[in-house]
Formats: structure tokens, C-alpha cells, sequence
């Protein structure tokens, strides 16, 4: 099934008041049977950590999220597919290190949706980039404004800059924040 198919409008704002849905299809149809590891930053409920494991069958996925668990939707709690890092910064270096890195934890794809803040995103980067597998694909949502594109563009190491997407999908909903800024190193 495709994301449209299996999205739920009403846990996740990915198709309701952003418009990633298609871009996604696109980005990451290659790895939906493929991908062992997802992670998420920033997710609230949880609606779209429901619509990553619906269609990334063979992964694990992990999400990361500021709130506390009673936040995140029951259904996903006990689930042995999912795991929930709650009441947790994900731009902390050392819960990177420790948790993630030092695990020996290599992601599919990394989607940041977070706070949105330019420093988180840069952050993002930084601490991010490095987990993703040889193909992965590293996914920043809700940009606040184009002008930082060059900012995280320049966060990217020079070997990789090649591998930089950027989707500006903001007349599709007449929003300010419909900008995607990507890496992905599996287009190489």
C-alpha cells in the first residue's frame, strides 16, 4: 500500500496541513521492504510513527520525542516494532552517543519534526548525518524560512553536499513552512 493508502489524517498533520505525502512516496518507495531501522524526531502523538511501520514492513522503528510517554497514542506503546524514547532532547550529544551511536544504530531514513528552530535543524545535522546508513536518506520538516537552506546546506559535509534536495511545497496549501530540506545519499 502506498502512504496515501495508509496515512491517518487524523494522528498526523504530514498530509492535512503539510503536503510531504507525495514527496515521500517518491523518496522513499525504494526502501519500503529494504529498510531495517526508521527514526523519527518529534512526534507528538505518534500518528506517523503508526504510518512508518505500516509501510516500512521489515523495520524497526525508533522515535524520539521532548514529551512525556502519556503523549503518544496507546497503541504504539507496547509495540515490539517501536521504540520510544519519551521525555527525551534528541539534539543532546550525549543521548546520540550513548543510545543511538554507541548501540551501533545505522538509519534507513532520519526525519526531523522537531521544534523547527534553525539551531536544532543545524544540530540535526550534525548528530544525524553520520548515523544513516551508506543509502540513507535524512528528511528536515517545516523549514521556517528558505533562507536557511544555505545555512543547513553549509552543515553538510563538502563530500556529501551532492546528495542535498531541497522541496519548496509551499503554494500547494498556501503555507509558510511546506519546506523539505533532504539528504539523500541513496541517489548516489
Amino acid at each position: 500500500m502506498s502512504l496515501i493508502e495508509l496515512v491517518d489524517n487524523v494522528r498526523t498533520d504530514k498530509n492535512t496541513a503539510h503536503s510531504y505525502l507525495s514527496v515521500y512516496e517518491e523518496l522513499l518507495e525504494k526502501k519500503k521492504f529494504t529498510a531495517k531501522a526508521i527514526l523519527e524526531i518529534g512526534i507528538y502523538y505518534g500518528g506517523s510513527i503508526k504510518l512508518w511501520k505500516d509501510y516500512f514492513t521489515n523495520a524497526k522503528i525508533y522515535a524520539v520525542e521532548i514529551f512525556d510517554l502519556r503523549h503518544v497514542w496507546d497503541v504504539l506503546q507496547n509495540d515490539e516494532r517501536i521504540v520510544l524514547y519519551t521525555s527525551t532532547d534528541a539534539y543532546d550529544p550525549q543521548f546520540v552517543k550513548t543510545r543511538l551511536a554507541d548501540q551501533g544504530l545505522r538509519f534507513d531514513m532520519v526525519l526531523d519534526d522537531g521544534p523547527h528552530t534553525l539551531d536544532s535543524l543545524k544540530a540535526c545535522i550534525q548528530l544525524y548525518l553520520p548515523l544513516l546508513t551508506d543509502d540513507g536518506i535524512l528528511i528536515i520538516e517545516d523549514i521556517q524560512s528558505m533562507d536557511w537552506l544555505d545555512e543547513l546546506r553549509n552543515e553538510v559535509p563538502s563530500d556529501l553536499r551532492k546528495y542535498i534536495k531541497t522541496y519548496d511545497l509551499r503554494a500547494v496549501k498556501n503555507r509558510y513552512d511546506d519546506i523539505l530540506f533532504v539528504v539523500d545519499k541513496s541517489q548516489g
